[in-house]
């Protein structure tokens, strides 16, 4: 099987949806006390910082992957990681507000939260196909 860019961040993005449903599922209320303690803080957290460079990591592949080897329907991931950056910008420059917003959606979400650990699972699972079958 030849390993090009887009088929490495495929299979980045679904394990690393597969774990997060994983936690969802199995530890799921520890997991948003978890992510709210995180998201409350004044200031971001180291966790919260190592998501932002994981989010980096992928973005500089993805568009590593367009210049160097770009494989057709290469485009699906270079959107969706270039939308999910802008969210990682704006945790990054907009840290009050956005933090805020995320704990208004813990705290309110209620039954919602399983509805995103689903999202996620079928997500990490459109990932896994795009990098055994497409790229």
């Amino acid at each position: 099987m030849e390993m090009n860019l887009f088929k490495a961040v495929s299979v980045i993005l679904a394990i690393s949806a597969l774990i997060k449903v994983f936690f969802g599922i199995f530890y799921h209320e520890q997991l948003y006390v978890w992510a709210r303690k995180h998201y409350a803080q004044e200031k971001r957290t180291g966790a919260v910082n190592l998501l932002l460079v994981y989010a980096l990591a992928l973005l500089i592949m993805a568009w590593a992957g367009f210049l160097i080897n770009y494989v057709p329907k290469g485009w699906i991931i270079i959107a969706f990681i270039t939308v999910a950056s802008l969210k990682s910008l704006n945790i990054l420059f907009n840290w009050q507000k956005t933090s805020e917003k995320f704990v208004s959606f813990i705290d309110k979400a209620g039954s919602k939260l399983w509805l995103v650990d689903l999202v996620v699972g079928a997500l990490g699972v459109l990932f896994l196909y795009l990098g055994i079958w497409v790229y």
